[in-house]
C-alpha cells in the first residue's frame, strides 16, 4: 500500500530537520560580529520554524536593513509573531513601532497595550516606556504618579533612561514634590550609566549651579560628551553657552544636521550676522565637530 504524503507536511518535516541543525546562539554570535549576510538566512530559517527569539531578531534585521533591504512592514510582521508568542522584547519593539507609526498606522493606545504586556512580564525598557505613556497621557489617561512609580521600578534595575525620566519628574514637580537636588542626583546616576539625555540635563544644571555646585567646565565636558554622542539638544545648549558666534554657529549646525528645529532656526538667524570670513571659520569648526561625532 502506497502512502501519500502532502508536500506541505513534507516541507514542515524537512524544515524541522534543517532548523535542528541551526542554533540560535550561533546566529546571534554572527549578528554580534556584524556578519549580517551570514546570519540572515539562518535567522530566517529559525524564525519560520517558530522560534520567537529568532522571529524578534529577524524583525530587528529587517528594521535596520541588516542582511536584507530595510523593510519596516516585514519587521512588524515578525515582531508580531514573536509578541503573540509572549516574548516581552518583541512586545516592547512592537509597541515602539506603534508609538512612532513606523510600518503600521500610529496608534498610541495599541502601543501602550504592548508596553503594558511586556512591562507585566518584567521587561525593564517596556516599564520605562509605559511610564512615558502615562506621563504624557499617550494612549492612556495622564497619570504622573503612576509614571513616577514605573520610572522608579525601572531605575532600580539600573536603566539609565528611567533615571533621567525620574529626574525630570522631580525637576518639574510632576507626580512628586519638586526637588532640583534629587533631580540632579538622578541625572548624575543616569549620566554615569551612559544615558545621553541624563548627561545633558546634568550639564545644564551644573552650568547654572542648580541643585548643587556650579561648575561651568565640568558642565561643558558633559554637554560636549552628550552632543558628540548624538544628543542634539546638548549641542543646542552648548551654542547658547558659547561666548563666540563662530563656536555657537558650529554647535547649532551640528544640532541642525540632526533635525533639531530650534537649532535650525537659530543657526539661520546667526548666519546673517557673520561676515564671510567668520562664516567660513564657523563652517570649518562645524566640520571638525561632525568628524568627532559618534555615528
Amino acid at each position: 500500500m502506497r502512502i501519500h504524503r502532502s508536500s506541505s507536511v513534507f516541507s514542515v518535516v524537512l524544515l524541522g530537520l534543517v532548523a535542528g541543525c541551526v542554533r540560535l546562539d550561533e546566529t546571534q554570535a554572527l549578528v554580534k560580529a556584524e556578519r549580517y549576510d551570514d546570519a540572515f538566512p539562518k535567522v530566517t530559517l529559525l524564525a519560520k520554524y517558530g522560534d520567537p527569539k529568532a522571529q524578534n531578531l529577524l524583525g530587528w534585521l529587517y528594521e535596520n536593513g541588516y542582511g536584507a533591504p530595510r523593510d519596516i512592514v516585514e519587521a512588524v510582521r515578525w515582531y508580531r509573531k514573536a509578541a503573540d508568542q509572549g516574548l516581552p522584547l518583541a512586545q516592547n519593539n512592537l509597541g515602539i513601532l506603534y508609538r512612532e507609526g513606523r510600518g503600521v498606522s500610529k496608534d498610541l493606545a495599541e502601543a501602550a497595550r504592548w508596553f503594558d504586556r511586556a512591562a507585566t512580564a518584567g521587561h525593564v525598557e517596556a516599564i520605562n516606556n509605559l511610564g512615558v505613556m502615562y506621563d504624557h497621557g499617550q494612549g492612556l489617561p495622564e497619570n504622573n504618579a503612576e509614571a513616577v512609580r514605573l520610572f522608579e521600578k525601572a531605575a532600580i534595575e539600573n536603566l539609565g533612561r528611567a533615571k533621567t525620566n525620574l529626574g525630570l519628574m522631580y525637576q518639574r514637580g510632576e507626580g512628586v514634590p519638586q526637588n532640583i537636588a534629587i533631580a540632579r542626583k538622578y541625572f548624575e546616576e543616569a549620566s554615569a550609566d551612559g544615558d545621553l539625555q541624563g548627561r545633558m540635563q546634568l550639564g545644564v544644571l551644573m552650568l547654572a549651579g542648580s541643585g548643587g555646585r556650579k561648575d561651568p567646565e565640568a558642565a561643558k565636558t558633559l554637554l560636549e560628551s552628550a552632543a558628540l554622542g548624538g544628543e542634539p539638544r546638548a549641542a543646542y545648549q552648548l551654542a547658547l553657552a558659547a561666548s563666540e558666534k563662530v563656536e555657537s554657529y558650529a554647535w547649532l549646525n551640528l544640532a541642525a544636521s540632526a533635525g533639531d528645529q530650534p537649532s535650525i532656526e537659530m543657526r539661520n538667524r546667526l548666519r546673517g550676522e557673520l561676515s564671510k570670513e567668520l562664516l567660513a571659520a564657523a563652517e570649518a569648526r562645524s566640520t571638525e565637530l561632525a568628524k568627532r561625532k559618534k555615528s
